[in-house]
């Protein structure tokens, strides 16, 4: 390998890591037999400057790839359980000119390490020596670099009622600005940290009382602090849509904004102009959040309440849809393949109604997802991205589809990414990291987001699924088969064919080792 120029030879092919891999990569090699603790490769690489603990575990999957190397069975890199690093290959030092250097423009000698791989077993995978940097690759980056909108935060809305039983409303209101904002071209609304950082930040808050509601919000310019706009709303209930609708314009005119606005309707966003059927759609929303049966049946109530009200309302079928595709994925009906037909069915209605919505299009990717129709999945989520680059949801589904397919070190950073945008996504991002670490052999990175997961819902079963097969590959037989105790308390009729049986993974060996590990955990 060339330090100088982050490269690394092997068979003729030159690859390129990043500068970070590299350093990591220097380390381990100047003290290669020896276990480097986590801490120790932290600041020796990054020094004073505050970094996650995934940044050098990324650090770590990236040299690997670029050997092919396998964490479970580990030619180069060892990973020493809740320590740290070693570098078990062999190091020998050349002098030689640099891997993809000419006369005219390289120094002629400079320090090469060579990592002699003796034992590995077959060609390795390297990346192309043009193969564009992390960075480049990145869908949201790329959107982002290439993006000449208004960027907008959208900053959490207050709820000042203090009853905790309003909290589905206030999240609704400020997740219809955010939609609605973003389906003007030349606007980029977004929630959480924004890179680059956003234009502008809204903000405000919600009251109500009885049939009475008010809504603030204020728009800032984010560089100078100046208040653009101010606008206090308040009225009956009735009036909410209309309400929202005004803040848009009043934000689009604050930003000297010359979009037609005349033809923009609650109706054009997939919305509804029925207050009781947006009431009852954010209501069945609400209920959906725990993600557990009874939840689901009631939002699906709500759902199908609204629907009555308004027949055009494309997002409340889009959650009517979700709620068929929760009966199957959890056996939570008798005959999953008519929940899952009418899934579909739902979807395609909402997408019909209302071709052009990202909400509409994710949830035709979730459906795919469970049929396992993969690649129409992540056609369908392209789609969404298209539509909305910002759109965190359709990462971490992506992500997700990533790892059914066989693919868990591209879900990483797809993750990463929706957790940015959104950071108050709840467990389900927690969930999808920590499974995407698990594949990868990393279970020390898998269990700190699996746990995450857990704390956040206590009673989702897949992620106790993953934290019992990470102790099995921690030796932690007598953690694991609590783990699995708790999952039977749980659901009682739990079995691994069962789980199997709907579980939208496609690639057999990633199927073979969480089996594997479930079963040496008492699963049956």
């Amino acid at each position: 390998m060339t330090p100088d120029t982050n490269e690394i030879a092997r068979d003729g092919t030159v690859a390129r890591i990043e500068p970070k891999s590299m350093e990591t990569l220097v380390h381990l090699c100047a003290h290669a037999g020896e276990l480097v603790s986590r801490d120790d490769l932290q600041q020796a690489i990054w020094g004073d400057v505050v970094v996650g603990d995934d940044s050098l575990t990324n650090a770590i999957i990236k040299i690997r790839k670029a050997f092919g190397d396998d964490a479970r069975n580990p030619q180069v890199i060892e990973t020493i359980p809740k320590r740290g690093y070693r570098l078990i290959a062999a190091v020998e030092h050349e002098r030689q000119r640099p891997l993809s250097a000419t006369p005219r423009n390289r120094q002629p000698a400079l320090l090469v390490l060579f990592l002699a791989v003796i034992a590995m077993a077959g060609s390795l995978f390297l990346f192309s020596s043009q193969q564009p940097s992390t960075a480049a690759q990145n869908p949201v980056t790329q959107s982002a670099l290439a993006d000449t909108r208004t960027r907008i935060l959208v900053a959490p809305f207050r709820n000042l009622s203090g009853d905790p039983a309003q909290d589905y409303l206030v999240r609704g209101v400020e997740e219809t600005l955010l939609t609605g904002l973003a389906q003007f071209p030349r606007i980029a609304a977004m929630q959480g940290q924004a890179s680059p950082p956003a234009d502008y930040r809204l903000e405000g808050s919600v009251y109500r009382n009885g049939r009475r509601i008010r809504v603030e919000a204020r728009l800032l310019e984010v560089a100078t602090g100046i208040i653009l706009s101010t606008e206090r709303h308040e009225g009956d209930f009735s009036d909410l849509i209309a309400i929202e609708a005004e803040i848009e314009v009043t934000i689009l005119s604050a930003l000297a904004n010359d979009i037609e606005i005349a033809n923009r309707t609650s109706a054009s966003r997939g919305y509804t102009h029925s207050v009781d059927a947006y009431d009852l759609f954010l209501r069945a929303r609400s209920a959906l959040l725990p993600r557990d049966q009874s939840g689901n049946a009631r939002a699906r109530e709500l759902y199908t309440q609204a629907i009555e009200r308004d027949p055009r309302f494309a997002r409340a079928y889009a959650g009517l849809a979700l709620t068929h595709a929760a009966d199957y994925r959890n056996g939570w009906v008798e005959n999953r393949q008519d929940s899952l037909n009418m899934a579909l069915k739902t979807a395609q209605i909402a997408l019909g109604i209302e071709p052009n919505m990202p909400e509409q299009l994710w949830v035709i990717g979730y459906v795919q997802t469970q049929l396992r129709e993969h690649a129409k999945a992540e056609a369908a989520l392209k789609d969404a991205l298209e539509l909305d680059p910002f759109y965190a949801d359709a990462y971490a589904l992506m992500a997700g589809v990533k790892t059914y397919a066989g693919q868990p070190e591209a879900s990483i950073p797809l993750l990463r990414e929706a957790m940015r945008l959104n950071p108050q996504a709840g467990y389900l991002y927690f969930l999808l990291l920590g499974r995407a670490y698990y594949f990868l052999g990393d279970c020390e990175q898998a269990n700190i987001n699996l746990h995450e997961a857990a704390v956040r819902n206590l009673a989702n079963v897949e992620t106790r699924l993953y934290i019992a097969a990470c102790m099995v590959e921690a030796d932690d037989l007598d953690g694991a088969r609590w783990e699995v105790e708790e999952i039977l308390n749980l659901a009682p009729s739990f079995s691994v064919e069962s789980f199997f049986n709907s579980y939208p993974m496609a690639d057999p060996d990633q199927t073979e080792t969480l089996t594997h590990d479930l079963k040496m955990a008492g699963a049956t």
